[in-house]
């Protein structure tokens, strides 16, 4: 009895760890995808430093989009604006 216990208790608890990464990696996706794409070219502490509103950011990325273009995709680029504005409203701008 106590060897199903403990089989079912780890069977639960592993099932947690790996619904709990899959959230995690959900959630860390627009980073990731910020970090791979403006990093590639400058530090992604310059873009998070700056003071930018919606408007502001999503003509700095179509900006680096025209730099290299099929780099960015259309839709990296509004994860990317996404993330950025979030990051600003963190940072209180």
């Amino acid at each position: 009895m106590k060897k199903i216990t403990l089989m079912v208790l780890a069977a639960a608890l592993i099932t947690l760890g790996a619904v709990r990464v899959k959230a995690a990696g959900k959630n860390d996706a627009p980073e990731q995808i910020f970090k791979a794409k403006c990093s590639a070219c400058h530090s992604d502490e310059i873009a998070l430093h700056m003071n930018k509103d919606r408007k502001g950011w999503e003509d700095t990325v179509k900006l680096m989009q025209k730099k290299r273009p099929n780099f960015i995709s259309d839709q990296d680029a509004k994860i990317i604006v996404d993330f950025l504005v979030s990051q600003s409203a963190k940072n209180g701008k």
